[in-house]
């Protein structure tokens, strides 16, 4: 016998009841799935507040405080060089014996006529005082008199002639001995014992150089020179120049010594479009020598509460603007846009605008988020926080020439 299993209605309406609730939970799920905010995982860099130093490293070289080129005044035949080779000196010190003999003759005889002139002179006083007492008395014409006058007069002037030329033979005199105008190094002799010098001569008889103080003079072009002049008066704080110049080796090693601005030249060098600026260095171990290339770093001022931020957090759109994207305070991504960059400085670039002390700024995932929609509202898992610290920066500017 067959058996039909017959519900009863109350169990029908249990089981439509259930699938009814089966349905709308299902369809709850699939509503709350759909409106979820997706999530990317970033790394980000958190801006904290530091002070850069701004500096520029330009090519030098060094150049001798002061250069004196050791010439004769006087022609003659050297007796004797005075100096030792490659040796320091001293103003006024000797250097030089030229043969002194014609120029000794020569003021000898002048004197002998200073004498002879004054002989005139005495005799034409004498002559003159006679012919005044001699007029009063109309034994003599007035134009006697005045004869007699003139010729004394003329007298006196020849002892002023003959006074000169023995003053003019006394330095000729002198000039034979050739001596250092100033302090400082001599290098090799450019003449021997026995040789003929002349007033004329084209080549120094030697060379002396201040070598304590010492100059190094740098280029720079004018367009960056421009540029740092109007940064130094709207983005950063000028530097005190009487200490704002260090010097590295072009093998690494760093000077010991601190140098000053000496002069920035106000003139632009027609082919190279350049000026140059001098600084001014002790030098008292003669580390540096003339014609070295050195690498001096000009300190130009300070950026207080600077934005340094890594190059990987920061892209560049089609129009060659500068963005970033942060992790707002809600944990959302957000794009800056327009973001200023002064310069860079190892794998970090110096912000000085569109990003701000605080902000998070995302350094991974980028490219991930950039293929996301424009406006697309996504929210950022922070995985890992790094920042930057006041030493790590003066380290980064301190190696920055080596």
């Amino acid at each position: 016998m067959k058996l039909t299993k017959v519900l009863s209605p109350v169990t029908v309406a249990l089981m439509l009841a259930g699938g009814l609730i089966l349905t709308g939970c299902e369809k709850k799920d699939d509503q709350s799935q759909g409106s979820q905010t997706p999530s990317v995982k970033v790394d980000v860099f958190k801006v904290e507040p530091v002070t850069y130093t701004v500096k520029t490293t330009l090519p030098g070289r060094v150049i001798a405080s002061q250069i004196a080129e050791i010439r004769p005044q006087v022609s003659g035949i050297i007796l004797k060089r005075e100096f030792e080779e490659s040796s320091d000196v001293t103003a006024g010190q000797s250097l030089y014996q030229i043969d002194p003999a014609i120029y000794q003759a020569s003021y000898e005889s002048a004197q002998a006529t200073l004498a002879s002139a004054k002989a005139d002179a005495s005799l034409a006083q004498v002559t003159l005082k006679r012919y005044e007492g001699l007029l009063k008395t109309k034994s003599i014409s007035q134009q006697d008199y005045d004869k007699a006058a003139a010729a004394a007069k003329q007298a006196d002037a020849q002892v002023m002639v003959a006074q000169a030329a023995v003053n003019t033979a006394k330095v000729n005199l002198e000039y034979t001995r050739v001596n250092s105008p100033i302090d400082g190094y001599i290098g090799k002799s450019s003449v021997t014992e026995g040789a003929l010098v002349s007033t004329a001569q084209a080549t120094p008889l030697a060379s002396v150089q201040q070598l304590d103080p010492i100059y190094i003079d740098m280029t720079q072009s004018v367009i960056k020179y421009e540029q740092d002049e109007e940064n130094s008066k709207t983005l950063f704080n000028s530097a005190d120049n009487t200490t704002s110049v260090s010097l590295t080796f072009n093998d690494g090693r760093v000077y010991p010594y601190q140098g000053y601005i000496k002069f920035s030249d106000r003139t632009v060098d027609e082919t190279t479009g350049t000026v140059t600026i001098r600084a001014e260095f002790k030098n008292p171990d003669r580390q540096l020598l003339p014609g070295m290339f050195v690498k001096p770093q000009i300190t130009l001022g300070t950026i207080d509460n600077a934005v340094l931020v890594p190059q990987k957090g920061i892209t560049s759109d089609v129009q060659g603007n500068y963005t970033a994207k942060v992790v707002g305070a809600n944990g959302m991504v957000e794009s800056r846009n327009n973001v200023q960059v002064y310069g860079g400085i190892k794998n970090y670039w110096i912000v000085t605008g569109g990003i701000n002390v605080g902000d998070q700024v995302i350094v991974s995932n980028l490219l991930n988020l950039s293929a996301m929609a424009p406006n697309a509202q996504v929210k950022a898992e922070v995985v890992s926080t790094t920042s930057i610290t006041q030493q790590q920066v003066d380290d980064m500017i301190n190696s920055n020439t080596k």
